[in-house]
């Protein structure tokens, strides 16, 4: 008599219940590393934040492998793979017989982090793109002025130039020097402008200096090109204005 045996399988496996808080930990640290680089204020603390995440990441997953141990879990299949967290989730949602849902949720956050830190965003200010940032900020940003207003650098300098300005931007060690250069009362200028960038987060944004056909302007003589481009620019804008925001900002030159 011949008999074909057929193995049976029990796809229907009991999954073990584990607490999860370590693996939580691990998977979501990422995004806890976005929200909180925000407030790094230079790329060495950004850097030494980013550290942590890194040696936090593993160090959750060993817990929560040691964890599984506690709650009698064989672990040998996952040996040292908490050292790569996303394969150290898939191999442990697979060992405790639950979904993957988590291990994709890790690999999304981690990819976000890697792409969207601000690092990365670093590498894209260049000087292709800096006279369009010094432009569109507001001049209360700049350190020659207090106060605060949404009146732009671009939109004074294009009213206090009698013609079409002229953008340049270059690299230096500290950042950036952005030149605005046009023609007031038939005098050419260029106004200076030092970004200091770290490669991570801005610092100083000021006018370094005002040059008026060539010749640098002593304090009184820029501070008072200052108060015509800008503040009596911005006092003009609002008085002919019915209605709207106010706002205020006084010259401090450096």
């Amino acid at each position: 008599m011949h008999m074909n045996y057929q193995p049976t399988v029990d796809y229907g496996l009991p999954k073990i219940q584990v607490p999860g808080g370590y693996l939580m930990y691990a998977i979501f640290l990422p995004a806890i590393g976005l929200f909180l680089e925000r407030y790094a204020y230079s790329a060495k603390i950004a850097m030494i934040h980013w550290a942590l995440v890194l040696i936090l990441m593993p160090i959750s997953c060993a817990l929560d492998k040691r964890m599984l141990e506690k709650h009698d879990v064989n672990t040998i299949t996952l040996g040292k793979t908490y050292l790569f967290p996303p394969l150290y989730i898939f191999r442990r949602q697979v060992l405790v017989r639950k979904e993957a849902a988590l291990c994709i949720a890790c690999i999304i956050l981690c990819v976000g982090a890697v792409f969207t830190n601000g690092f990365v965003k670093g590498l894209r200010i260049n000087n292709d793109i800096m006279p369009d940032v010094v432009q569109n900020s507001s001049f209360s940003q700049l350190n020659n002025f207090s106060g605060s207003t949404l009146t732009t650098v671009g939109e004074c300098l294009k009213a206090y130039s009698s013609e079409e300005l002229k953008w340049n931007s270059e690299k230096t060690d500290y950042g950036f020097e952005v030149t605005a250069q046009g023609k007031h009362n038939n005098k050419c200028f260029s106004m200076v402008f030092v970004v200091e960038f770290d490669g991570f987060t801005y610092h100083d944004f000021y006018i370094d200096k005002i040059l008026e056909n060539d010749r640098e302007l002593d304090k009184d003589s820029k501070t008072e090109v200052l108060d015509q481009c800008f503040i009596k620019y911005e006092t003009d804008k609002k008085e002919g204005r019915s209605s709207g925001r106010s706002s205020s900002s006084e010259t401090d030159s450096r």
